[in-house]
This record gives C-alpha cells, sequence and structure tokens, in this order.
C-alpha cells in the first residue's frame, strides 16, 4: 500500500539524502501549517508549534510563522521503513502523520522542543531555497530560466494584498521614460503573482539582475494569498524610492515578456486585462 510522507531538509531533491527516496513518485511541493523549521546546521528539524505561545517579556521581531515548505512524495511501506532508519525514529525524531495545507495527510518527521533550544529558525520555514514573489517580468518562464537555472519550473499563483503594480520603475540604460514593474504600498490594491522557490545561487542572481547592491530595488517580505486561501509569506523585489518616477511605460519586449507570464500561470482574467491596458 502507498503512503505520503512530506519532507522538508536533506531529503528534497537535489540534497544529499534524496536517494533515500529512490522508488517514490514526487507528487509536488506542499506546506505544512502548525510546525516551525529550526536550523541545526547539516540539516533542520521540524518542532510543532506550541498551542499557546507566551507574550515576549520585551518588544523584538516576530518569531517565523508557523508554517514549512516541503515536498510530498507517494512511496511503499518498505520505503517509509527505511526512512526511519535514516531519521533515527524514535531517538531523534518520531513520525507522525499531519494534515498539510491543501488538505491531504501525510507522514512528517518531527523533533523535540528540547532539540532545538537557543537554535535558530530557518527562514520562512524554507530549507536552502526561498519563495520568492514574482509579478513582472519574471513572470516569463523562459526569462527566469536564464536567470535562475536552478529552478525547478513550478509556481504558486497568489495575489498580494494592499499594494499597488504599475510600470514606475526607471531602467537604467533605456530610452527616457520607459520603465519596469514596481509595486508601491497602497491599502485597498492588490497585485496577483506567482511564487517561485528558489536556491541561494539563483536568489543571488536574481538581486544581480533586480540591481539590489545598486539600490534599483529592495527585498520586501510579504504575505500572499493562494487561490485556494493559504497564507505565505514570501520575499519580493520593490523598487527603492530613488528609482521610482512618475508617467513612466514599458518597452514592447519587456511588455511581451509580463504578459507572456500572466497567460503560462494562467493570473485572472480580470488582472490579465488589467496588464494588456496598462501594457499597451
Amino acid at each position: 500500500m502507498s503512503e505520503q510522507v512530506f519532507v522538508y531538509g536533506s531529503l528534497k531533491r537535489g540534497e544529499p539524502n534524496h536517494p533515500w527516496l529512490d522508488g517514490s513518485r514526487f507528487l509536488g511541493r506542499r506546506r505544512l501549517v502548525g510546525a516551525r523549521l529550526h536550523d541545526l546546521g547539516p540539516y533542520p528539524m521540524a518542532v510543532a508549534a506550541a498551542a499557546a505561545e507566551p507574550e515576549p517579556d520585551e518588544p523584538r521581531a516576530p518569531p517565523e510563522p508557523a508554517l514549512i515548505h516541503g515536498e510530498l512524495y507517494a512511496l511503499e511501506a518498505s520505503g517509509l521503513s527505511r526512512l526511519d532508519q535514516l531519521e533515527d525514529v524514535p531517538r531523534e525524531y518520531r513520525r507522525q502523520r499531519w494534515r498539510l495545507s491543501d488538505g491531504s495527510w501525510a507522514w512528517l518527521y518531527l523533533g523535540r522542543h528540547e532539540q532545538v533550544i537557543g537554535l535558530p529558525l530557518v527562514p520562512y520555514g524554507d530549507w536552502r531555497s526561498t519563495p520568492v514573489f514574482s509579478y513582472g517580468s519574471n513572470l516569463c518562464p523562459s526569462q527566469l530560466a536564464r536567470r535562475c537555472p536552478r529552478w525547478d519550473g513550478i509556481g504558486l499563483v497568489a495575489r498580494l494584498e494592499g499594494w499597488r503594480w504599475g510600470i514606475n520603475k526607471r531602467r537604467l540604460g533605456r530610452a527616457p521614460g520607459e520603465g519596469a514593474a514596481g509595486l508601491v504600498r497602497h491599502s485597498g490594491a492588490h497585485c496577483w503573482g506567482v511564487v517561485h522557490h528558489h536556491s541561494p545561487d539563483d536568489r543571488a542572481a536574481l538581486d544581480h539582475c533586480e540591481g539590489v547592491a545598486a539600490g534599483h530595488y529592495r527585498h520586501q517580505r510579504v504575505q500572499v494569498i493562494t487561490g485556494a486561501g493559504e497564507r505565505l509569506d514570501a520575499l519580493t523585489y520593490v523598487p527603492t524610492p530613488a528609482w521610482r518616477a512618475p508617467g513612466l511605460s514599458a518597452g514592447g519586449d519587456y511588455a511581451a515578456a509580463i504578459l507572456r507570464g500572466a497567460r503560462h500561470w494562467d493570473l485572472p482574467e480580470a488582472w490579465l486585462g488589467l496588464l494588456e491596458a496598462e501594457l499597451r
């Protein structure tokens, strides 16, 4: 009988223990709510979030949300037995069935609170990758694949509330008045885009393309909402005030890349109509 297992660390694709999943079937990326991922150095450990977490004695940055990004696999019971050996069940980890954010159930390897005292949390709950919300020309899969060769081609359509989309970022070395897509905080506005997961190398490549070091765009942590109503945090790129300007328009190739991407990911028709009107 086939079983499902949710993996979040060294068993993921491209990680050193992935061969332990030989013979399994990859079912896609999934998310798990109600646990946090702690960084043990060579690998992470998921620990269930406390049912009632005490208020801190003094103000500090909010903790990472109790959400973990991972991968779902189908495998035989004998495969689970092998994973139990790898994870040293029950001494280091325990195996527990957990309901994922899409409503499905899967096995999960969990640690205990006392094992992670003082250890940092994994940013975004995403081991060795970062969820990045794309809303401009990086929606175009061929462009994104060129910039990020380790990208797996998977994307999650999502909506960002409280930000207004527009062609409002000046482009260096382009004709006067030519601009790129950017976001500006605006109550009541929203923007549609796609969340991709990028390795550290690919994220560094995106930083270079977006001119982060030169002050063109900056990193912004945002919360997006998927079509199924899931809420998750992601990184996105927001133009800095020094590089924003009104009255800009997109060049032909740039506009075409955005529209190709929007159609590829099947963004909502109303949003596609807005893009087509803005990019004419």
